[in-house]
């Protein structure tokens, strides 16, 4: 290993490359400076070169953002060598004259300084940046040629080095001729911007994986105004007058979301912003972001977002194994600049044996976290990432790889079972056992007592029924057969029978007194009305007597009988009334 980076080192030492003409473009027009370099390089030397170097002003290097270098419209390998250089692996070896043409694009962040720092609430915004009107590499240039993009046609000042000059929104500078490497020459621009200098401070991403089918995703926000702030008070009188006349102010920012996402929601520490406004497109889900108050140099804001995908969208898997594809950061708003950001990934639980496989930007991995919700046991593994000044360009996707046994879907299904087991079974248990301390003799004499009542009802209803039916009975059998020996027989066995109902209503009437002597005037009242019964049945019983002796007429025989019914009927009911009463 050490004799191939001996002569990876030789050759690079041997190998003399050239920035043999440079075409450098400058962006100002937003917050983010975007540097695009078409270098054209020359193999000078006797060896092959394998790489190119990339270096970075050392003004800059603390706000340098993104890097990329690419030749043929295909990205080239990029090694961190350190702050500020970096190795581009080319796609083939340059040889000894050989020419390669290449793309290198940097972005920087906050390096548009507001001056003046504060403004009045209608002026414009001025900016100042500081660069270097020479492409700066570790190689000589022989031809190369800067152009700043401002945006704007309003340029208080530039530095003038010559040849430089202005034309419109545009700063020129070059071409200049056989620059050493490594050369600096510091320029400053002042010009207007307006565009939202808005700031993601804080931005935190939880993406929650379900195997059931939902990915849900939730952004946690504190936002900033990061251009000129006011010098005066916020006059929401004259801002409601004419809004574009404060053209510094951020109304609303859009941020497009998965053309899959739903149950969108939009939120701060006081609730739901209604002001916010989704649309639904074939590609792309747009959601228009208005504050509750325009954002001026300076304010802050808080807010978080969050909503569902289906599972396939963002992962995929191969028997026990998963793969989870989602971008690292995403689209909140146009020229959007994130200075630190933390990403955490809650898999399911029983997940493991991870692997993460980074964008070409630097990530670092923090250490695991649990995180325990609903139907967990011992909890789900958090996978947790942070970056800091990131911007558009670092919208890319991270990939993390997986192990889940597909039979832990079934946890959840069994612990709900079990638990509405338990309690089924607590309140079984529970409704059946005495927790009373001290026998309640009231309370059990009272339920003795109901049994007995219980107990009488079937009395009762025996002499309705083997007494008073069969009494009626015997009344009309013996006026059709005036049978006198069967009639006796007969009148006997109902008086026995009689005697014993009345005998054991007797015996349970004194018992439920004994149990419960409230119900002592109650029982008075039940034993008076069948005494009441006891004298009509007797009533019949001798009517039916004269008419086997033929002691009295058909005619007269039938009425008495009738009455008799009658009153035997109403003594049956107050009979029933009285039961009730117990």
């Amino acid at each position: 290993m050490k004799v191939c980076l001996l002569l990876v080192a030789l050759a690079v030492v041997s190998a003399e490359l050239i920035n043999n003409n440079v075409n450098r473009v400058v962006d100002l027009s937003t917050q983010i400076a975007k540097v695009t370099a078409e270098v054209e390089i020359t193999n000078d030397g006797s060896a092959t070169a394998p790489v190119y170097q990339v270096a970075v002003d050392p003004g800059a290097i603390e706000r340098l953002s993104f890097v990329s270098v690419a030749q043929g419209g295909v990205t080239l390998p990029l090694t961190k060598v350190s702050d500020g250089l970096y190795e581009a692996t080319l796609s083939s070896p340059l040889t000894n004259g050989a020419k390669a043409t290449l793309v290198i694009v940097t972005t920087f962040t906050h390096v548009l300084e507001p001056f003046p720092r504060a403004i009045n609430q209608p002026d414009n915004q001025l900016v100042r940046f500081h660069s270097n009107a020479y492409f700066y590499s570790p190689y000589d240039t022989r031809e190369q040629f800067s152009k700043f993009n401002l945006g704007s046609s309003k340029i208080e000042s530039f530095t003038p080095r010559s040849p430089s000059n202005k034309e419109g929104q545009t700063v020129k500078y070059g071409p200049y001729s056989n620059i050493p490497g490594k050369t600096t020459a510091k320029v400053t621009l002042h010009f207007e911007n307006n565009s939202p200098f808005l700031t993601i401070t804080s931005l935190q991403r939880i993406i929650e994986v379900s195997h059931w089918g939902n990915i849900a995703v939730e952004e946690h926000y504190e936002m900033s105004h990061s251009g000129a702030k006011l010098k005066t008070q916020f006059s929401r009188l004259d801002f409601q007058r004419n809004p574009v006349g404060a053209p510094t102010a951020i109304k609303s920012f859009r941020t497009v979301l998965p053309a899959s996402s739903k149950d969108v929601y939009y939120r701060d520490d006081i609730g739901n912003i209604s002001t916010s406004n989704l649309r639904e497109t074939d590609d792309a889900n747009e959601l228009e972001i208005r504050p509750r108050f325009p954002l001026f140099g300076g304010w802050k804001t808080k807010y978080y977002m969050g909503y569902s995908v289906p599972s396939y969208e963002l992962l995929s898997s191969a028997g026990n194994s998963y793969k989870l594809d989602f971008p690292f950061v995403d689209h909140s708003y146009d020229n959007l600049v994130i200075d630190e950001v933390l990403v955490k990934v809650i898999l399911p639980e029983g997940a493991g044996g991870f692997e993460v496989v980074y964008p070409n930007y630097e990530i670092t991995r923090q250490a695991d976290e649990k995180h325990k919700t609903y139907l967990d046991t011992f909890g789900r593994p958090v996978l947790v990432f942070t970056a800091k000044n990131l911007e558009e360009n670092h919208i890319k996707n991270i990939e993390v790889y997986y192990k889940f046994n597909s039979l832990m879907l079934l946890q959840e299904p069994i612990l709900v079972t079990m638990a509405f087991m338990v309690l089924f079974l607590t309140v079984i248990i529970f409704v059946r056992l005495d927790f009373s301390i001290a026998v309640d003799e009231n309370r059990e004499a009272r339920q003795r007592a109901a049994y007995l009542v219980e107990e009488l009802y079937t009395l009762t209803n025996k002499i309705k029924n083997n007494v008073v039916d069969e009494t009626v009975e015997l009344l009309a059998s013996v006026k059709s057969s005036k049978d006198n020996k069967s009639f006796k027989n007969s009148r006997k066995e109902i008086e026995a029978q009689y005697k014993q109902l009345l005998d054991d209503c007797a015996a349970t009437t004194k018992k439920i007194v004994a149990f419960a002597p409230t119900l002592a005037d109650k029982v008075a009242d039940l034993n008076r009305r069948e005494g009441e019964r006891k004298s009509i049945l007797a009533s019949i019983t001798s009517l039916a007597e004269k008419v086997v002796s033929d002691k009295i007429s058909k005619n007269v025989s039938s009425d008495q009988e009738a009455a008799l019914q009658a009153k035997l009927y109403t003594a049956q009911s107050n009979i029933e009334d009285a039961l009730a009463a117990l």
